[in-house]
């Protein structure tokens, strides 16, 4: 079951930007109507939970517990990344549905789950990530269609999920992703 924490502080800042590129000057019929776009975004939070020496809690059906017996004073929340930062490059025809678009995002260590026992909570290590997705609208015996291509994790990045003592590490989940490719079709009735 879940159990959540008597009190937490969250506090932060997100700043973005976007900006489009008319690209219908440059020679050839391909960039009539098409632009180009830049969006980039980061976010930066800090959170702590707050647990007392008494604070109660309900994790368990019909039992009450001390809080400080699940959670550490000081924890961040589960989940939350210090940093959060993604920048996509774009093209797109404004006339109908045609998108290239290159995404890539970083997200810093995060915890996902609180270690059992006192023990050091579990942390995820997501890094960088480069993804290609590309969009195409289409027509299949009159009937609209889109035809999405995608290219997920293009720098191979691992999966990283530990628990940490000091200099001692131990892996729960450390495993090659891989790069994936997916091809879609949706028919648009």
């Amino acid at each position: 079951s879940f159990a959540n924490a008597p009190r937490a502080t969250l506090y932060g800042g997100e700043i973005e930007t976007q900006k489009y590129f008319d690209l219908s000057s440059l020679p050839g019929d391909f960039f009539a109507s098409r632009r180009a776009l830049i969006v980039a975004n980061y976010t930066y939070t800090k959170s702590r939970l707050k647990v007392g020496a008494t604070d109660p809690v309900a994790a368990f059906p019909l039992s009450v517990t001390l809080a400080n017996q699940l959670f550490r004073d000081g924890s961040p929340l589960t989940g939350q990344s210090d940093h959060l930062a993604n920048v996509e490059l774009g093209l797109e025809d404004q006339d109908h549905v045609s998108q290239q678009t290159l995404i890539m995002s970083y997200a810093s260590v995060r915890t996902t789950r609180r270690g059992p026992s006192g023990q050091p909570d579990i942390r995820e290590k997501p890094g960088f990530h480069l993804d290609f997705v590309a969009r195409e609208g289409i027509e299949i015996q009159g009937v609209p269609a889109e035809v999405k291509f995608e290219v997920r994790n293009i720098t191979g990045t691992k999966y990283q999920e530990y628990q940490q003592s000091g200099a001692n590490r131990i892996y729960y989940n450390l495993y090659d992703v891989g790069t994936t490719a997916t091809l879609g079709v949706a028919l648009n009735f």
